[in-house]
């Protein structure tokens, strides 16, 4: 006796050992967002016993207006497509798949589900119907929306059985692979014509049968038995149109053998009443939570429950209408461990789980969700095969909320953080959502952005001066705002600080190293600029090749002349001539109507406007080039309204109009 105390005292401590909450030594949520008006999602990293988990969670809301669950499941039977697939093959207008995760089990080879799925009353697949202590599925459990359109977890007592003659046998299963002491009821919604049995059974041919497709929970069949296949016999026989077959091997054979042709038999499908007229059940296992406790029904001892692998899960609260689909990812070191049904079980409960079951796992396990701004879902997680596996049943969270109207905006800075006066900063528009989080198509035309520092150009803010700026995004009714501090820019030169009107445009061209400052730190932007200068910005400008260049023939500059391949280069190219007498004029300085036929020549400027300046006349030299920087937004007058042709260029002038050409 003492022994035998001892003994049992050793397996409950073990047991203790899987049924204590576990220690969590990290926990951190890495996103969440709505991915609709009744769903949640989030991803989250934790450390239990020691093990690292990534874990994505779908809060399922079921009493908002718009949201809904189903069950997706193959046609035909024996096809497997991934969960990502599933949901997009099942997502149609007013019936949007955002969220899914993959079902129950499936026999790989056969790829015929496992268990129970039924959909609005009809029973779809009965698969097995003996549980053995040591599967996943040790007992007749399901996940469901009942007839009230509450989700439910629990037991089912479903019931197939065959009347003759005032004696009743119950039926094993229906439309499955006939195995040992079995007896099969075969329709013509077996995935062929002929049930695939052999000669080791007895098998009774009906025909006028009262029903033979969609069968229903509740329905009562009849039919006339037409033909008898005894035992050895080896003939195939083929399902009538109008009938069923019943096949019987081993013990269950003598249900059959009073049956003769003409005699008439009836079959009863019955399950209890609280999955009566339910919308679907999905049968799986095993249970992991029951009435809010630690409820898995499986010896933690089991190797399935030891096993630290990527598990999938669904759970309701004690109220039916919230539901959790869970995914934890496993056998990838470093990332996620995966749990045992022990660890799995008890994080259901942390999370607010009042029933949880367990669904198919390891390779199978995917989650696929309609990201913020995407039409479909796709896939979330990361599955431990390195790719998404063909599964047999899903399990879908639908919206069926219509378009609506501009709520949410996704837009995106291209710079962040603290940054310096004068920098340029572009918004990217990501994605539009609606009220409901639907993405609505992208028109830019309707996008906006303002800001309280600086100046926008389309989407792109020039931050002119520090201080603390907020640039608005907005498309209709939705808006984002974004706040940025600005510093004060550690400038190239010391008289262009960032607050200077051309500074944009001059630090861009020094960038490019077009145009240079002086030796002391400045630019000297009102400093007049020479022809000379002229010549050598334009070539930078141009990237023109200086190399085995024309032989300028100025006057006045030799060969040996610092510019002289730069003055050749534009020279050669008709840009710049000289002005009498092979004279460059090197000094001179370069007037705005000299600029104006400059910049027409060098970058081969089309178009005219008329000239509205009153210093300015068809027969002012420069006139049609004048024009034409009209025409391409290059040039502009005064505020009296002339041109000052005449005038000379300063070199801020001078970098204006040239970065509005390359710009």
């Amino acid at each position: 006796m003492l022994h035998k105390r001892k003994k049992a005292l050793i397996f409950l401590m073990s047991l203790s050992l899987f049924t204590i909450p576990q220690k969590s030594a990290f926990a951190e949520t890495k996103e969440q967002y709505p991915i609709s008006s009744g769903v949640q999602y989030k991803y989250s990293q934790e450390v239990i016993n020691t093990h690292p988990q990534a874990i994505n969670l779908l809060e399922i809301n079921t009493a908002d207006t718009y949201t809904q669950l189903d069950l997706s499941y193959p046609d035909p039977l024996n096809t497997l497509a991934t969960t990502s697939a599933q949901a997009k093959r099942n997502h149609y207008e007013g019936h949007r798949v955002i969220g899914a995760i993959n079902g129950s089990f499936f026999d790989m080879k056969s790829k015929l589900p496992m268990y129970l799925i039924s959909y609005n009353n009809k029973l779809v697949n009965l698969g097995l119907t003996q549980f053995e202590s040591e599967h996943y599925v040790n007992k007749p459990a399901a996940f469901g929306v009942d007839g009230s359109g509450k989700a439910q977890i629990e037991d089912y007592s479903l019931k197939v059985t065959m009347t003759h003659s005032g004696s009743t046998k119950e039926i094993t299963s229906i439309n499955k692979i006939r195995e040992a002491n079995e007896l099969i009821l075969y329709t013509p919604d077996n995935i062929t014509r002929d049930p695939g049995t052999n000669q080791w059974g007895y098998e009774v041919i009906f025909t006028n049968a009262s029903k033979n497709r969609d069968l229903a929970f509740g329905d009562r069949i009849t039919g006339t038995v037409q033909a008898i296949r005894p035992f050895g016999d080896t003939t195939e026989p083929t399902i009538p149109e109008d009938g069923f077959i019943l096949s019987a091997h081993g013990d269950k054979q003598e249900a059959l053998k009073s049956l003769r042709p003409g005699e008439t038999v009836q079959v009863d499908i019955s399950i209890d009443s609280k999955w009566q007229n339910s919308k679907f059940m999905l049968a799986s296992g095993p249970m992991l939570v029951n009435n809010g406790v630690y409820g898995l029904n499986m010896d933690p001892n089991n190797i399935r429950a030891r096993e630290r692998a990527p598990r999938t899960a669904i759970a309701i609260d004690k109220t039916q209408t919230k539901v959790f689909m869970v995914t934890v990812d496993g056998r990838q070191s470093g990332y996620s461990a995966g749990m045992t049904l022990p660890e799995f079980a008890n994080y259901l409960i942390k999370i607010g789980a009042y029933k949880a079951i367990n669904l198919d796992g390891g390779g199978s396990t995917a989650m696929a969700i309609r990201k913020q701004g995407q039409e479909y879902a796709s896939l979330i997680n990361r599955p431990s095969d390195g790719w998404e596996r063909s599964v047999s049943s899903t399990l879908q969270v639908i919206s069926t909320a219509p378009i609506g109207n501009p709520k949410y905006i996704n837009a995106a800075l291209s710079k962040s953080g603290e940054l310096k006066a004068g920098t340029s900063v572009s918004v990217e528009l990501k994605s539009v959502l609606d009220q409901f989080y639907n993405p609505l198509p992208k028109d830019l035309t309707k996008l906006k952005v303002t800001t309280t520092l600086g100046e926008v150009q389309g989407n792109t803010v020039t931050l002119s001066k520090p201080g603390q700026a907020v640039i608005t995004v907005s498309y209709g009714e939705a808006v984002k705002k974004f706040t940025i501090n600005v510093t004060e820019e550690a400038t190239a030169f010391s008289d262009v600080p960032a607050s200077y009107k051309y500074h944009k445009e001059i630090t861009a061209l020094t960038s490019q190293q077009i145009i240079t400052g002086y030796p002391d730190g400045t630019f000297r932007p009102n400093t007049t600029i020479s022809r000379m200068e002229a010549a050598l910005l334009l070539t930078r400008a141009l990237k023109l090749n200086t190399e085995n260049v024309q032989d300028a023939d100025f006057r006045d500059v030799p060969k040996d002349h610092k510019f002289y391949k730069e003055i050749a280069a534009v020279a050669s190219q008709g840009i710049m001539v000289g002005k009498s007498e092979n004279y460059f004029d090197l000094s001179s300085n370069l007037t705005r109507a000299e600029m104006a036929v400059i910049l027409h020549r060098a970058f081969k400027l089309n178009g005219s406007e008329k000239v509205p300046f009153t210093d300015v006349t068809p027969e002012t030299f420069g006139y049609y080039s004048i024009s034409t920087l009209l025409a391409n937004d290059i040039t502009e007058g005064f505020p009296d309204n002339t041109y000052r042709p005449k005038e000379s260029l300063n070199r801020f002038q001078f970098a204006l109009f040239l970065y509005r050409i390359l710009n």
